[in-house]
């Protein structure tokens, strides 16, 4: 077997297991019995159980930033951004769900390593709400609060079908979302609203 298919195996059967039964649940024997190699071809690409779980989340996290970001930049207004961003988050969703549910229940405690400098998800959207407030399409009282409410819209629903309470792909959900999104910004408005500086 090559090095990079054997990698490929022991990161999904992690993703598979994380997702499952959390990053503390899990064993390195399990983790290599399910991706089919030994012990010892897992370790010669990662040193531990703790280094296959950062290096799994760091690299969905910042990877998405990007995309995100992406987005962003090819979108010019605001409803289109946020649009092709929720749409994003549900396709990730869609197409992995064992990987977003490992990022969600993960993210408490590994966030806090992601480097100060590393462009992620929040930036991408925080600045999206930024570019939104400085073009006069949206009026937002306290930008930080519009940025963590569209989160919650889109994550929380993600989180109620990890638990079964919601069924079935989020894509088809996607509009709804954004609206929801769209009109919970909108009820942070403020007449004093803020100056976005742009230096």
């Amino acid at each position: 077997m090559r090095s990079s298919g054997a990698k490929q195996l022991i990161e999904r059967a992690a993703t598979e297991l994380f997702a499952a039964r959390g990053i503390d649940g899990v064993s390195i024997a399990e983790i290599a019995a399910l991706a089919g190699v030994s012990q010892g071809a897992l370790y010669r690409h990662y040193a531990s159980k703790e280094e296959l779980a950062w290096s799994l989340f760091s690299t969905a996290y910042l990877r998405t930033g990007a995309e995100l970001d992406a987005i962003r930049a090819q979108q010019p207004a605001f409803p289109a951004r946020l649009a092709a961003m929720v749409a994003h988050f549900c396709a990730l969703h869609d197409n992995d769900p064992a990987l977003f549910r490992f990022m969600l229940i993960a993210q408490h405690g590994l966030l806090p390593r992601i480097g100060s400098g590393e462009r992620t998800p929040v930036d991408a959207v925080t600045d999206a709400v930024a570019d939104a407030i400085y073009a006069g399409e949206i009026v937002v009282a306290e930008p930080p609060v519009a940025v963590a409410v569209i989160f919650g819209i889109v994550l929380q629903t993600a989180v109620f079908h990890l638990y079964g309470r919601v069924s079935g792909p989020l894509s088809p959900r996607a509009a709804e979302l954004t609206s929801a999104a769209m009109a919970a910004v909108a009820s942070l408005g403020s007449p004093n609203r803020e100056t976005v500086r742009r230096d």
